[in-house]
């Protein structure tokens, strides 16, 4: 508990923290106000208020753009020990570096849970005030909110655990910052041509079907393949343990002491 207590506060006190959970926060409460809420809930356009999953739809913007301050925060708190070598000191303060990585971990699921779940339920909030503001009526829509929420988290933990993974195995900031963004699009993009359908068992597109609703045609539709969203996490889940145990290895044999 003391090394989960020192590593959460490391969380808390770094500029950063603030400033990416209120930055990206407001970026998606005005997305989800003015374009999914107040412009896209004309009963013209396509999805719109006549769509019955059209509060369900806007899961992918909440998700995605949330999960980036969430990433980036879990990156920096592992990135910020070796670019500024303290690192050193986090492994003199405790007796095991297996209790510090897993304190790392614990403390960004619990980070990640309270800031996606709140975030989410107010940029919704959001979007319902720019719905109402436009005008425009809504048809009964076909959205289970626990599910919606969970697929959130889910999405949000996923990205954040991935974010420090890299960290942990680049060792460099930058490096780190530079394979989460690249990694999830550009290079499974082009596993995407060579596997095809079998592309959605990678671990970002696997992780995107989560974030889709079920019952989207275009999803069910996608060249890259199709899983539900239980199966898409448990494929992530898999994909994450595996490169953790990569990781904890790599942590306990080559850190410095």
């Amino acid at each position: 508990m003391q090394t989960f207590k020192s590593e959460l506060k490391k969380i808390l006190t770094i500029r950063s923290t603030y400033i990416l959970t209120v930055g990206f926060f407001l970026l998606t409460a005005t997305v989800a106000f003015y374009v999914h809420g107040y412009k896209n809930s004309s009963a013209d356009a396509a999805g719109g208020a006549s769509s019955n999953i059209f509060v369900a739809s806007s899961i992918t913007q909440i998700s995605t753009t949330l999960s980036v301050a969430g990433a980036i925060i879990a990156l920096l708190l592992a990135a910020h020990e070796y670019r500024h070598n303290t690192i050193v000191y986090t492994l003199t303060a405790s007796n095991s570096r297996t209790r510090v990585l897993l304190s790392k971990i614990a403390a960004v699921i619990l980070f990640v849970f309270v800031y996606s779940l709140l975030a989410g339920v107010a940029s919704l909030g959001a979007m319902y005030a720019g719905i109402a503001l436009s005008g425009h009526t809504l048809v009964h829509q076909d959205v289970n909110f626990v599910v919606f929420f969970a697929k959130v988290v889910f999405f949000c933990e996923a990205y954040a655990l991935a974010g420090m993974l890299f960290a942990f195995l680049i060792r460099n900031q930058v490096g780190a910052i530079a394979a989460l963004f690249v990694l999830p699009g550009t290079v499974e993009g082009l596993l995407t041509l060579i596997l095809k359908h079998n592309a959605v068992y990678l671990p970002f597109t696997a992780l995107s079907q989560v974030a889709v609703p079920s019952s989207s045609v275009e999803h069910i539709n996608s060249p890259s393949g199709y899983l539900t969203p239980a199966h898409g996490a448990l494929v992530f889940t898999l994909w994450i343990v595996g490169s953790y145990l990569i990781a904890w290895y790599l942590f306990l044999k080559r850190d410095a002491n």
